[in-house]
Formats: C-alpha cells, structure tokens, sequence
C-alpha cells in the first residue's frame, strides 16, 4: 500500500473515531481490523495512536491557526484531514511539512467541498510557521 492510501484510511479511521468520541482510550487494532496495510501499518498505527494521545494539542495548533473558524464548527471531513496533517507535522519528522500540506490539500480535492482544499491549505501554512 501507498503512502496516499494509507493517508486516506487514516483520515477515513480518525474520522470514525471522532464520530464514536473515542479519542481518550481508542482500540486503534480494531478500527484497523483486517485492513491490509503492507509497509504502511506502522505509519498508520503510530499517527492514530500520536493524534489521539495528543488531541488536545492537535485542536489547539488547529484552532490558533483558523481564524474565527473552530474545530468545534468544521465539517469533520476537513477536520480529520487537517488533524491528519498537524500530526504528520507535529509528529513526524521525517514527512516534510510540504508534503503533509500538498498531501492533505489533495486528501480535501477528493473528500471534501469544493472550498476545502483552499480552507485546509490556510489552515496549514500557518501551522507550518
């Protein structure tokens, strides 16, 4: 498995478990499930396991750097997709900040809204400063 669709299932997993409100103590084994993976389970495993363990932090980098527009009020597409990104930044040193941006723009071209590339990538230039 790609990189890319490993992005997209943790997007798709992150997404299910802030739906469950599961970010405390989440089962990061079963939302896998039978998922194949290939070389990409640790990625998958470690930024799940980083974002969820660091929510707080996460939403809080996010809610600094998106003016007037709270974590709370996003559509949880985009909001998935960006904690995606903060944490690949945040938590990844070896992904560039660029990539995790582009990655995530993309992620919002086929996820989200017509205006969720453009919200994300504000969004995550001013986390990348």
């Amino acid at each position: 498995m790609a990189r890319k669709e490993a992005r997209e299932f943790a997007m798709q997993t992150l997404f299910q478990i802030d739906v469950h409100k599961d970010f405390e103590n989440p089962d990061i084994e079963k939302y896998i499930g039978t998922k194949k993976l290939g070389n990409q389970k640790e990625y998958v495993k470690t930024l799940l396991t980083q974002i969820c363990a660091n929510i707080a932090q996460v939403d809080e980098k996010i809610n600094e750097c998106s003016e007037n527009w709270p974590t709370v009020r996003m559509a949880k597409t985009d909001l998935a997709i960006t904690r995606i990104a903060v944490g690949e930044i945040l938590f990844f040193e070896d992904i560039p900040k660029a990539v995790a941006i582009n990655e995530a723009v993309n992620l919002a071209k086929d996820y989200g809204t017509e205006t969720s590339p453009k919200f994300i990538n504000a969004i995550l230039g001013k986390v990348e400063k």
